[in-house]
């Protein structure tokens, strides 16, 4: 086993604090996103997010729609690091996302009959929510209508109502347009995102997010596990590369916003989140100690808070350890809060 050296990646949406304060280190006084651990040994990607600006609008595409637009982006030798590449890889890219802190996030299409509510509240354009009525099928359409400026002159509208609070049940939804109006002034995703779910974790809860469900990371820090895919199709709130038709099509309109994951009171020392694929596993622990027996493949082990002894490694915040398969059996040991990821079906 071995410590990785974690890449840190400058985005403007990233804190500027939050990643030197978890590794009790100095601020590079640019804005801090992501903390990578990647490797060649490694079927998974693990970091940790540190959220300052909500990321883009965006959903990422299942394996089929990946593999061909990759092939196409390749075709017509577009460079692989060319900032209007959607497609940088043929693989999807299934994600896990765990609270550190509290975590703000918008996922998943709300019920149609509550979105409809909340157009409605809101003074959403009649055909916008019209659109609609063809169920849940017609997201697709609504949300191509919308990032194409469909509706544009009903931004100001929107945004003003917003500001001013609606001194009611959707006033968090309010307050979320207007802080997000204020990032992104003009942006026709805003007329999108009160038509989102819109979760805030708690330390602990976890989201699971699968190809083709439109989400936006809003605030907090957070540990990410995904499938070492790295396609993103963003529809706004980003200064990146926006590809509208490519986002529409990943759209699964049939699936609702996923659940929030908590760990329950018998499994809050040591608990195994729930992800529909073989890709990846993850389990948080928590003050407590546990014996690695079985395995299938090379682990990751994330420290998070306090201590944590791997094997004879001992970790701080922010520091982590790639362990092999052929170590065979190994024990974690934490006095804080670590995250394990392991290949899936285990």
């Amino acid at each position: 086993m071995h410590l990785l050296a974690g890449r840190l990646k400058h985005y403007d949406w990233g804190s500027t604090t939050a990643l030197a304060d978890l590794r009790c280190i100095e601020p590079s006084g640019r804005p801090e996103a992501e903390l990578w651990f990647d490797s060649d040994d490694l079927p998974y990607l693990v970091k940790v997010l540190a959220v300052q600006r909500t990321l883009s609008l965006q959903a990422h595409p299942g394996a089929e729609q990946a593999h061909r637009g990759f092939a196409a982006e390749e075709a017509a030798g577009l460079p692989i690091d060319h900032p209007d590449r959607s497609f940088v890889d043929d693989r999807a890219k299934p994600e896990l996302v765990c609270a550190v802190t509290p975590f703000e996030a918008l996922c998943g299409f709300r019920p149609v009959g509550e979105a409809v509510e909340v157009a409605a509240a809101l003074g959403l354009p009649d055909d916008m929510v019209a659109v609609l009525d063809g169920g849940p099928g017609a997201w697709p359409s609504l949300v191509a209508g919308a990032l194409s400026g469909r509706w544009d002159n009903a931004i100001d509208t929107l945004v003003e109502q917003c500001a001013a609070g609606l001194n009611g049940l959707l006033d968090d939804t309010a307050d979320l347009v207007a802080r997000l109006a204020d990032q992104h002034p003009g942006d026709p995703a805003l007329l999108v995102v009160p038509l989102l779910t819109h979760r805030r974790l708690q330390p602990g809860e976890a989201l699971y997010v699968g190809p083709g469900v439109l989400h936006a990371y809003v605030a907090g820090m957070a540990v990410e596990v995904m499938a070492p895919g790295d396609n993103v199709l963003r529809g706004g709130l980003t200064t990146k590369h926006i590809d509208i038709p490519a986002l529409v099509e990943a759209l699964v309109p049939a699936v609702g916003p996923p659940p929030v994951q908590a760990p329950a009171a018998d499994t809050a020392d040591l608990h195994r989140y729930d992800v529909p694929v073989d890709d990846f596993a993850t389990w948080r622990l928590a003050g407590t100690a546990v014996d690695v027996y079985e395995r299938i493949g090379p682990d990751l082990v994330l420290a998070m808070a306090g201590t944590t002894t791997v094997g004879d490694l001992t970790l701080g915040p922010g520091q982590a350890v790639l362990v092999p398969e052929a170590d065979g059996p190994y024990t974690v040991d934490t006095d804080g809060l670590t995250w394990m990821a392991t290949v899936g079906a285990t």
